[in-house]
């Protein structure tokens, strides 16, 4: 059986799994190499034995002094701290730090997904590392569905209604270009203080003091500015956060709780 179907067969194995509420479990393949798990470095990385530093594929957990982020780090340390564990690479074999990317297992346990599936972890699809993207997805689905870890519901009445996520030209030099609405559906004005919006990565906008009331509409755009009203700006200079072939958006409280999200592919 060839590499794309055997893994469409382990994706629709997964998604089958999920949907009838019992734990997944993912085969790990017959290549890879052993590895032993020196130090936890944070929720999706681990420092091998030999020295690697490896950043965990297809998925992304909160970054230091953000919520969750311990709670995701102690998971992972759970997981895999000291121990052996089999290591299987994907198509692009590093970051533009150095670090390898890589999927794990630790005994059957697949380290990669088993964080998602905890709820500590949202999912990251990055091309061309997306052979396990699917079920990724399925199991954050999964455990947003429970409510869980980093999918704590805020009940709060705001929702992300769209992202124009292509801005004409090139979106690096015209970050203003795309942005996000979001609007008040609810009965009562939302005082949005300290709220964060993140995308699949590693942006993160903080809200300033803004109130919006019932039925009002926000525009974040990803550029610089001068915040007027509820049209405010991430302020980024040569960078853009939305990815053109497609990304997630997760609205939270300042507890971390989780108050909407949107996701979108071309």
């Amino acid at each position: 059986m060839s590499r794309t179907r055997t893994t469409a067969a382990l994706i629709l194995i997964g998604l089958l799994l999920v949907a009838c509420g019992r734990p997944t479990t993912v085969r790990r393949p017959a290549e890879g190499t052993p590895v032993r798990v020196a130090r936890v470095v944070d929720g999706d990385t681990v420092e091998l034995s030999d020295g690697r530093v490896v950043r965990y594929i297809g998925l992304n957990t909160p970054e230091r002094g953000q919520p969750f982020y311990q709670e995701a780090t102690e998971a992972n340390r759970r997981l895999v701290a000291g121990k052996e564990g089999w290591l299987v690479l994907d198509l692009q074999t590093t970051d533009p730090f150095g670090r390898t990317l890589a999927y794990l297992w630790v005994g059957e346990q697949f380290v990669n997904l088993e964080l998602l599936r905890q709820g500590y972890a949202n999912a990251y699809t990055a091309p061309p590392n997306v052979r396990y993207s699917d079920l990724f997805l399925a199991a954050e689905a999964e455990a947003r569905k429970a409510g869980i870890g980093l999918w704590e519901p805020a009940n709060i009445p705001l929702k992300i209604v769209k992202i124009y996520y292509d801005a004409p030209g090139a979106d690096a030099d015209n970050p203003n270009g795309e942005w996000i609405e979001i609007i008040n559906d609810g009965a009562e004005t939302v005082d949005l203080t300290g709220f964060t919006l993140k995308d699949e990565g590693n942006h993160l906008y903080t809200f300033p003091a803004v109130r919006l009331a019932a039925g009002q509409v926000l525009e974040l755009h990803s550029g610089q500015g001068k915040d007027l009203g509820h049209t405010l700006f991430w302020g980024l200079v040569g960078d853009a956060v939305w990815d053109n072939d497609g990304d997630a958006a997760y609205l939270r409280d300042s507890h971390g709780r989780l108050i909407d999200s949107y996701r979108y592919s071309r």
